[in-house]
């Protein structure tokens, strides 16, 4: 009988670990790899590994259960998407009576935002834009935000989009500059605003609303 060093011996373990636990992945990486045929397939290969562990860590073991979660989960946005609405209107109405009654004792509905300041976000949006992303289209980038699919932001969803992904500081815009932009543009007092609604607003240098 034929003696094997204990280097041989780990030779062998190591190419049945290889047989056994890496070459099934990677056959069936390289199958989605060649079914897509990506432009950059080091990339396509890191999110299709993350996914797998995404997938294996969420208890998710056949199409079926994919498609029950994603129908869970497509109901949980459509009722977020309804109790928003339920708050728009409901603020809608609070707000312009609240507009009313100011009116009726001569007080200003809204602090008006100077020109200038309106005109000063706009370019630190658009600047921060082109910077940071090489020109990306700010509906793009905007629509990451919206997490319920509405097509609508709140100004905290605002905030966040120019904070985290636009990196405009506090110090060049403050938070109470970017509540009191986002009403300037809140025509109905809803507290949200169109995406596309807000994107053409800093896009218009010459449309300024009054309220």
């Amino acid at each position: 009988m034929a003696k094997f060093s204990s280097d041989e011996m780990t030779s062998a373990a190591k190419m049945n670990y290889l047989e056994a636990k890496v070459n099934p992945v990677i056959q069936e990486m390289v199958a989605s790899l060649l079914q897509e045929c990506p432009r950059d397939p080091e990339q396509f290969m890191m999110h299709w590994l993350m996914e797998q562990e995404l997938f294996d860590r969420g208890g998710v073991h056949t199409l079926e259960d994919a498609e029950a979660q994603q129908a869970e989960i497509d109901e949980l946005k459509a009722e977020v998407r309804r109790l928003k609405q339920c708050k728009k209107q409901a603020s809608a109405h609070y707000r312009s009576v609240i507009a009313e009654e100011r009116a009726k004792r001569g007080l200003l509905n809204r602090p008006p935002l100077p020109r200038e300041a309106i005109e000063r976000i706009r370019r630190e949006i658009k600047r921060a834009a082109y910077v940071g992303f090489r020109g990306v289209d700010l509906n793009i980038l905007f629509t990451r935000f919206d997490t319920d699919g509405s097509g609508e932001l709140d100004v905290d969803e605002i905030r966040r989009a120019l904070r985290r992904t636009l990196r405009i500081t506090p110090r060049l815009v403050p938070d109470h500059e970017i509540a009191a932009f986002c009403s300037v543009i809140d025509a109905d007092y809803s507290d949200t605003i169109s995406i596309q609604e807000f994107v053409d607003f800093v896009n218009d240098t010459t449309h300024v609303v009054q309220h």
